[in-house]
């Protein structure tokens, strides 16, 4: 039974980008509100140190991020850094929401997006499903340059940038091999 697995270029890696920053900016905020807002001078010098250190975090993240690493590294740093904020700010309660938004938003940007060619259809593995399409509700699959276009006889298409290839394979073959089950399905009907 001949098969062809892709993983798909995860186009979301900017929105959990965008998610880190909006993370940092407002604890960066909230801290600041604790440092306004309390008369205590231990707790206004603790919460000036800690805006002092995210500062110094951002700019040398700013100048490392470039490294293989950094990104990680950086965002690990603050998760701990927030996980400690709102530990002795708030409570344990609060803490526990940010260690569980946090720890969901990681495990969600670490899952991939895969499609599976078989005889039997396509399975498109998504974050949280499989999605199953049989051959006879494609109109066309191409496979050109790592850019997997799969056109739907309901006129929706999918078009994604191929990332990993388990093993090299040769477009022309295929695309045959698509061509091929869309039309056999299409003989069935």
């Amino acid at each position: 039974m001949m098969q062809y697995h892709f993983t798909l270029k995860d186009n979301n890696q900017r929105m959990y980008s965008l998610f880190t920053w909006f993370l940092f900016f407002l604890h960066f905020i909230a801290a600041a509100l604790v440092a306004l807002r309390t008369t205590d001078n231990n707790i206004k010098l603790s919460m000036y140190i800690l805006l002092g250190f995210y500062s110094v975090l951002s700019i040398v993240y700013f100048f490392l991020k470039r490294q293989k690493k950094a990104w990680e590294t950086f965002r690990l740093i603050m998760a701990l850094l927030y996980a400690n904020f709102w530990f002795m700010n708030v409570g344990g309660i609060a803490l526990l929401i940010f260690a569980t938004v946090y720890l969901f938003v990681t495990v969600v940007q670490g899952k991939k997006t895969t499609v599976l060619f078989s005889e039997s259809g396509v399975h498109l593995t998504r974050i949280f499903k499989t999605i199953i399409y049989h051959w006879q509700e494609m109109d066309n699959v191409i496979l050109k340059d790592r850019l997997l276009t799969i056109d739907f006889k309901s006129n929706k298409f999918i078009q994604a940038e191929i990332v990993i290839v388990a093993e090299e394979v040769d477009e022309n073959t295929f695309n045959l091999f698509c061509t091929e089950n869309i039309r056999v399905d299409q003989r069935r009907d």
